[in-house]
């Protein structure tokens, strides 16, 4: 695999990853061929391929990606959340909102769980692969109480979600990854990062209820 560091020029190279998950990593879902092929390409972690072919897909086949990646969450990386969100934007700003989130909460664990720190940068440029949605976000800031409630929903989504992606994926948008395979924390080191992060989120949730 090439290693991949995450730059300006090559933003929506982010869908990239490690396809398979704890659980199975192929789905019995047909997907129509340049679906399925994506699907593909993140597996191979071909980050620039997939991000090609992205740009080529119909509205048709980007309703279908969206529901594939709704409904089987473990076998993509969750920063496919993001990426879609401003196509969510189109039709339910709210759920977008939501996907946005989503794929920031989950992506914020997987980093944390590469052992090459610099991963955790890919975390500043998330907000520009979704710039509609954050836009929006940004009029809800002085609703505490949407906000509260739209971060519970992002963390409940993720407690209900136990099954995911390897978080491998994470460790390609480091340094290291230029000069040497990327590599993760020991799995017994998953459970403190998650509930970490989780804590966090539950202090800012508090935050803005008061």
């Amino acid at each position: 695999m090439k290693s991949k560091i995450i730059v300006l020029s090559v933003l929506i190279a982010l869908i990239s990853g490690i396809g398979f998950a704890y659980a199975e990593s192929k789905t019995s879902t047909k997907l129509s061929p340049k679906v399925q092929q994506l699907i593909d390409f993140s597996e191979k972690n071909e980050a620039s391929e997939a991000a090609n072919l992205l740009a080529q897909l119909s509205t048709k086949e980007k309703d279908e990606l969206a529901k594939y990646i709704e409904f089987n969450s473990e076998k993509v990386p969750p920063v496919y959340f993001i990426i879609m969100a401003d196509y969510i934007y189109k039709s339910n700003k709210d759920k977008a909102a939501l996907w946005y989130y989503i794929g920031k909460f989950r992506s914020y664990q997987d980093t944390l769980m590469c052992k090459d720190k610099t991963t955790q940068s890919q975390l500043e440029v998330y907000p520009m692969l979704a710039p509609k949605t954050l836009k929006y976000v940004a009029t809800k800031v002085n609703d505490k109480k949407y906000i509260a409630n739209l971060m519970q929903k992002a963390l409940d989504w993720d407690v209900a979600h136990p099954n995911r992606v390897n978080p491998v994926w994470a460790c390609y948008h480091g340094i290291s990854a230029f000069v040497s395979k990327p590599e993760l924390l020991p799995q017994k080191e998953y459970t403190n990062i998650q509930n970490k992060v989780r804590n966090e989120i539950k202090e800012s949730i508090n935050k803005y209820k008061q």
